[in-house]
């Protein structure tokens, strides 16, 4: 029986290509191209065109062609960039803009519109349409905004432009005041604050690489004609190899055999991919939508893959079984190959959506919160991977006993270079207590967990040598504030919520640093406590009041702070000097020992 080729293959130009009927499918990743990518790719397309001799061959493209549409299953982060270059070129030669419109957009009064066009037209209330159409909402939103002039750009803002070689470079003038500013970053701040500038915002990737294009563009100096050439070449004189598909499964598997072009497909992208091909179409919008929004939730620890963490832990849990490798591929396979497909993805997002809430949950708790302010002061990702998340979805709660233990262990390791929880000793035994709750949710973790602690306990933190190291360090800032806070929330009561917004006061001013016999008790943790950085609305006095006035001037303040171990200097001290730090440092230290102490 012979074999199917459910495709066909094409040499074309962009010009024939963005006459088409495109869409970018659901299936697809967002625009994800960066500043590297699209730069290198500029870099391609200029080298070429000023040498004056070849055409450029830019790789394939992969369609799938159902129901008069071009889905574009290969070669989507370059055809955008493609259409972002040629708007750019419009921008900059004014002589272009309506042909590059009449090539790449509809207009809302003229043309017949699709049913998409007529939602778009409707919820953006715009008048110029791009004809390519991309599934996920916030990359269609995107590219109307740039086809509509709604994106500003901070180079329109500069005077002397013509003079920059670089945005590199220093010396920039404004071009409403005049004003000469040295850095880019500042000189944004400037238009931003002086002339209502608007940074696009981040929603889509196509807003920061459409002001890269310009950026990049604008800095070559081309004239009028010039521009025009480019807009040729790029139209007539790129080949491109061009697949023609009928078959949606066969352009899937195409997809994955072909996802190893520009920026790497992440995997998850590509399974997503394997899914949709795979949904009912009544129902992929729904998948799709759902998909991204878990994917992309953000947390401002974890920051922007803190989705994809989850969806790590809760392909597992859906396999009940935590292992320190993961095989996205192998996990996924029971959903992709379920005869009901949508059943097992929905049992899959409520796994995700539950993480997400004992995520929060554990930053609310007293002592979770500590660790779930700041980047710079935060536990390991393992911690809550290989241990507090699959816990407590297993066991249904989330415990409060277990999370001051991790804690404890955090802080009482704070400013030593111990082992940390992604190393063998705690990972390996943390998944294998997990698996043991997830067998039996009943098993007695907290036993187990705090065994492990204690064992791998580094000699460095053992009370004598806790006590003598700690008395002798000098603190960062960071370091030093939050753990005063784990200090504060251990002293005061369970009723009492500790602010997460304190400052770092130096007791002993540092312009006294010089009168000091021993200059390095400045940064000692005797030295420094916590005070509210503005002065409160219940009178509170804060660190912006406070200065660098001498002790007696600071004790009604201290009185009234918010924070307990603060209060306690006024109860204990009349006076503040050197000696005074020494013991206020014996007495610091002696309670961090207890309290971190596991």
């Amino acid at each position: 029986m012979p074999r199917i080729k459910p495709y066909t293959t094409n040499q074309e130009s962009w010009n024939t290509i963005l006459q088409k009927n495109l869409r970018i499918p659901m299936n697809q990743r967002e625009y994800s191209w960066e500043s590297a990518q699209i730069t290198n790719f500029l870099d391609d397309i200029i080298k070429i065109f000023e040498e004056g001799k070849y055409v450029e061959k830019m790789g394939s493209i992969i369609n799938l062609n159902y129901d008069e549409v071009n889905d574009i299953y290969d070669g989507q982060q370059r055809t955008l960039t493609v259409i972002l270059i040629l708007n750019v070129l419009g921008c900059l030669a004014p002589k272009l803009k309506t042909k590059i419109n009449q090539l790449l957009t509809v207009d809302t009064e003229l043309d017949d519109l699709t049913q998409q066009q007529n939602k778009i037209k409707e919820e953006c209330k715009v008048n110029i349409i791009p004809k390519i159409y991309c599934i996920n909402p916030y990359d269609m939103t995107g590219l109307v905004n740039i086809f509509n002039n709604k994106i500003q750009l901070w180079a329109k803002f500069i005077n002397n432009l013509d003079e920059i070689k670089s945005f590199e470079e220093e010396g920039y003038v404004c071009s409403i005041c005049k004003t000469k500013i040295s850095r880019n970053n500042d000189f944004i701040r400037h238009i931003k604050k002086k002339h209502n500038y608007l940074q696009p915002d981040s929603s889509t990737k196509l807003h920061s690489a459409f002001t890269e294009i310009y950026n990049y563009l604008v800095l070559k100096k081309y004239d009028e004609k010039k521009l025009i050439n480019l807009y040729k070449f790029i139209l007539f004189d790129i080949d491109i190899q061009t697949y023609d598909c009928f078959d949606p499964e066969y352009v899937s598997r195409i997809f994955d055999w072909e996802n190893n072009r520009g920026k790497a497909v992440e995997t998850l992208d590509i399974i997503k991919n394997q899914i949709l091909v795979k949904i009912t179409d009544e129902k992929k919008v729904e998948i799709y939508n759902r998909w991204e929004s878990l994917k992309h939730r953000k947390n401002k620890i974890y920051k922007k893959n803190f989705g994809q963490k989850i969806f790590d832990l809760a392909i597992q849990l859906f396999s009940n079984q935590i292992n320190r490798t993961i095989n996205n591929e192998k996990l996924y396979k029971p959903i992709i190959d379920s005869e009901d497909i949508y059943k097992k993805l929905i049992k899959f997002f409520e796994i995700v959506e539950k993480l997400f809430e004992i995520m929060d949950k554990i930053s609310e708790d007293k002592f979770g919160r500590l660790l779930n302010n700041t980047s710079r002061v935060s536990i390991n990702w393992e911690a809550y991977m290989w241990c507090l998340l699959p816990i407590s979805y297993k066991t249904g709660y989330v415990d409060c006993k277990l999370i001051k233990l991790m804690t404890k262990w955090y802080f009482r390791n704070l400013q030593f270079k111990n082992l940390t929880f992604n190393n063998l000793c705690y990972s390996n035994e943390f998944i294998r207590i997990t698996n043991q709750v997830i067998q039996n949710k009943d098993f007695d973790y907290y036993k187990d967990i705090e065994e492990c602690l204690i064992k791998n306990k580094d000699d460095s933190i053992s009370n004598e040598n806790y006590l003598r190291t700690i008395k002798d360090m000098n603190y960062t800032t960071t370091n030093a504030k939050h753990l005063l806070m784990f200090l504060e929330t251990c002293v005061n009561t369970d009723t009492h919520i500790v602010p997460l917004d304190y400052t770092l006061e130096h007791i002993y001013p540092k312009k006294n640093k010089a009168h000091l016999t021993n200059p390095s008790l400045m940064n000692n943790i005797g030295n420094l406590t916590l005070i509210e950085g503005k002065n409160s609305k219940n009178g509170h006095k804060g660190n912006s009041s406070l200065g660098s006035k001498p002790y007696y001037k600071k004790m009604l303040s201290y009185k009234g702070s918010s924070s307990m171990i603060t209060r306690d200097i006024t109860n204990k001290f009349e006076t503040f000097t050197e000696a005074t730090i020494t013991t206020r440092n014996d007495d610091i230290t002696s309670l961090l020992n207890k309290y971190t102490n596991y």
